[in-house]
């Protein structure tokens, strides 16, 4: 009995060795690959602020495309695109950084910049006031950061439950009750608040266009008849997809199909 206990504490010292190791390996690997990029952000901001922008652009999209991915960052690559004189690239990428900080103001203040040099003036349809404060309120925070909202809020409603459980008095129980189904509601509130930034950043159902000029098709065919005209720089909404076709619908709602390759994903 005392040998097996033996081999049975060797081989439980034996297993946490390796977890150990395993997570040290882990840990040492992520902080290399997080220093790594650090410096390359900082090489490019050094870039940036004498003037390279070429080539800051170069290392911000060489970061992205390692898929170390930061409003920052594209905000940065926005940048340096438009310092380069590159308006349509500098859209998407302020576009791009505008999903993951949407309340941030200087993204809102060079997207706006960026999207006053592009040639069509489309006046949005009126948005219904209610939806628009809706809307409004989703855009105060991020994914993330409603998503942290939720999970306290959430979690204060489990301990003001408890209190609500061994509260001696009637007062109190009402009082711990009523906070508690508070605390539930913005939890509730919260995450599906989370849930539709989360959705943004997942579907992403808009697009850019890139050519200079394009000539929106009643029909996924070369044989369409011709609706309209966009640019280079527009925001366009995907609503279908038919081969190497888009449907689009631009902020004014008028719909029509153009080539895949006219366009780029935000």
């Amino acid at each position: 009995m005392k040998q097996n206990q033996q081999n049975k504490d060797s081989m439980r010292q034996k297993v946490l060795y390796i977890i150990g190791m395993l997570a040290l390996v882990l840990i040492s690997g992520t902080t290399f690959g997080q220093k790594a990029e650090l410096d390359s952000i900082a090489r490019a901001d050094t870039l940036y602020a004498k003037g390279h922008y070429q080539q800051a652009a170069s290392v911000y999209s060489g970061i992205l495309n390692r898929g170390y991915e930061s409003a920052d960052l594209y905000f940065n690559l926005g940048n340096s695109y438009y310092k380069l004189g590159q308006i349509t690239k500098a859209i998407i990428n302020y576009e791009r950084a505008r999903l993951l900080a949407p309340n941030d103001e200087d993204i809102k203040y060079n997207l706006n910049l960026a999207q006053s040099h592009v040639v069509d003036n489309i006046v949005p349809l009126p948005e219904f006031f209610l939806t628009k404060w809706w809307h409004s309120i989703i855009n105060t925070h991020s994914a993330d950061e409603w998503g942290i909202q939720s999970m306290i809020a959430f979690f204060l409603f489990l301990i003001i439950f408890a209190l609500f459980l061994f509260a001696q008095t009637v007062r109190r129980k009402k009082l711990a009750f009523w906070v508690s189904i508070l605390a539930l509601t913005w939890s509730g509130f919260t995450f599906s608040f989370a849930s539709s930034q989360k959705n943004k950043l997942t579907r992403r159902n808009t697009a850019i266009i890139t050519a200079p000029t394009v000539t929106v098709k009643g029909a996924p065919s070369e044989t369409g008849t011709e609706l309209f005209i966009i640019h280079e720089g527009l925001k366009v909404k995907l609503t279908d997809s038919l081969g190497t076709w888009k449907e689009i619908q631009l902020a004014d709602g008028n719909k029509g199909w153009v080539q895949d390759s006219t366009m780029v994903r935000i």
